[in-house]
């Protein structure tokens, strides 16, 4: 009994010393394994980096605006009776003077005849008043009828005249009655809808369609007193509310589609006074819309830009980020360390977004590599290379299709982990 258990003593210390033996081998590998996995956690990240530089660039100054009609109107009748003719289809456009309805014209013609009657017969009276007239102012002079008698002939002679020149007004009036039986269009435009048919009484009281025109077409907008005032002191009193085209400054505008509008206009009406219930003053630009893109009720965005360039800050639009707070960008410093920086952007310029505040000049933001680092992470910059020729003339041709901070990317950096 003694040798059995002196033999399961020596079997469990054998055990021991291999489980001992396995758990240093094991400890050693994972020693060298920790080792390289810390030699690659110390390798920096390469990110690509750009310059914050300044650039001579002139101020935009950007308001919503809203396409409106120079001229508008309802087409109403100013006649009452059946819709003869329809001249226009639904939508169609028009030309000044071009026929558009006719009202059923017969009472009206029946009218203008019965009035030019009526005329001629007082025309007839008044000839026999002249003559009998006449022949008693000789009776007068010979004394052969009474001062009472001539008083008279004058008097009814008079009057014939008088209902004369009534019957001719009753006969131009049935001639502006029956003309109003047709209905011309008073400018160039578009029409819209037409919610009668033929057949139809139509009358004072019913609208045929409306009639907008087209070209040349107003863009209204308002813009704060502040920057009102802003705006004069760059530009100068004497370019706002002109329609001389050599002082008023230039107009551009951005499209609901973020295209830019290929036509320049001009500021062509400033109201007098400021909206005490808004804070506001309204502003009116004129364009010719020759290709008739525009359309009455069109909100578009305005950008005036200003007269002399100023220098500013600028970034390349791929180093922008989004998240809840705003935009930002990631700073690499003069110890290679990660930073984030909130900014406060202008306006596009080309690939670049003019920065308003958050940066200095000289910094560098990082534009390749953002997914890959984080705040306070240390990376080896790789300065970016500059575009190629031509890439900026392309670039701002794309320019209007993106404004401030929309074309920034909504990623946020992960903070903490």
């Amino acid at each position: 009994m003694k040798i059995g258990l002196t033999s399961i003593r020596q079997a469990l210390v054998a055990g021991s010393l291999l489980i001992a033996t396995g758990l240093g081998l094991a400890g050693c590998d994972d020693e060298d394994t920790g080792g390289s996995n810390t030699a690659a956690q110390t390798a920096a990240p390469s990110v690509t980096v750009a310059g914050v530089t300044t650039r001579q660039i002139s101020s935009v100054y950007s308001f919503v605006g809203k396409v409106q009609a120079v001229d508008s109107l309802d087409i109403i009748p100013r006649v009452q009776g059946f819709l003869a003719k329809r001249d226009v289809a639904d939508g169609a456009m028009v030309k000044q003077g071009q026929l558009m309805f006719e009202v059923e014209p017969d009472q009206y013609e029946a009218d203008l005849a019965g009035a030019k009657a009526a005329a001629a017969q007082k025309e007839a009276e008044l000839a026999l008043a002249e003559i009998e007239l006449d022949r008693d102012t000789k009776l007068l002079k010979s004394n052969t009828i009474a001062q009472a008698q001539y008083d008279a002939t004058l008097a009814k002679r008079n009057a014939t005249k008088a209902q004369l020149e009534a019957a001719n007004a009753q006969v131009d009036l049935a001639q502006l009655n029956l003309g109003y039986t047709t209905i011309r269009a008073p400018f160039d435009g578009r029409i819209g809808n037409i919610p009668v048919s033929v057949g139809d009484t139509v009358g004072p009281g019913v609208t045929l369609t409306h009639l907008v025109s087209l070209s040349p077409i107003d863009v209204a907008f308002s813009l704060s007193e502040g920057i009102y005032i802003s705006l004069l002191e760059h530009l100068g009193t004497e370019a706002i509310g002109t329609r001389d085209s050599s002082t008023s400054p230039p107009v551009h505008l951005i499209l609901p589609n973020r295209s830019q509008f290929s036509e320049t206009g001009r500021i062509d009406f400033i109201d007098n006074a400021i909206d005490p219930a808004t804070g506001t003053i309204g502003m009116r630009a004129r364009f010719e819309n020759s290709d008739i893109l525009l359309a009455p009720g069109i909100y578009v965005t305005v950008q005036i830009a200003q007269s002399q360039s100023q220098d500013q800050l600028v970034i390349p639009q791929a180093a922008v980020q989004r998240d809840q707070k705003g935009s930002f960008v990631l700073v690499v410093g003069a110890e290679g360390t990660v930073a984030q920086r909130y900014v406060e952007l202008g306006n596009p310029d080309g690939t670049d977004f003019v920065v308003k505040s958050g940066l200095q000049d000289g910094e560098s933001v990082i534009v390749e590599g953002l997914q890959r680092v984080r705040p306070g992470v240390a990376v080896n910059a790789v300065e970016a290379s500059p575009p190629p020729a031509g890439a900026e003339a392309g670039a701002a041709a794309a320019t209007p299709e993106a404004t401030g901070d929309a074309a920034a990317t909504d990623t946020a950096p992960a903070e903490g982990n």
